[in-house]
């Protein structure tokens, strides 16, 4: 029994490819960008609530 090439006839399209390509890489900039604001707004919250508990803890002394 002969084996058969399902690949036969079978091309990429590249304008398809590159187009799909270009879609990933702009959805993973877009990611990227968003992680770097999050990390930036996280470590501003987590700043403020640091000051928040050292202001807190300096009047507790001063009592």
């Amino acid at each position: 029994m002969p084996m058969q090439d399902d690949s036969a006839g079978w091309t990429t399209s590249t304008n398809g490819d590159s187009a799909w390509k270009e879609a990933r890489e702009a959805v993973a900039a877009r990611n990227a960008e968003v992680r770097k604001a999050g990390k930036t707004a996280r470590e501003a919250y987590e700043r403020g609530r640091d000051d928040m508990k050292r202001n807190a803890a300096a009047r507790r002394r001063g009592k």
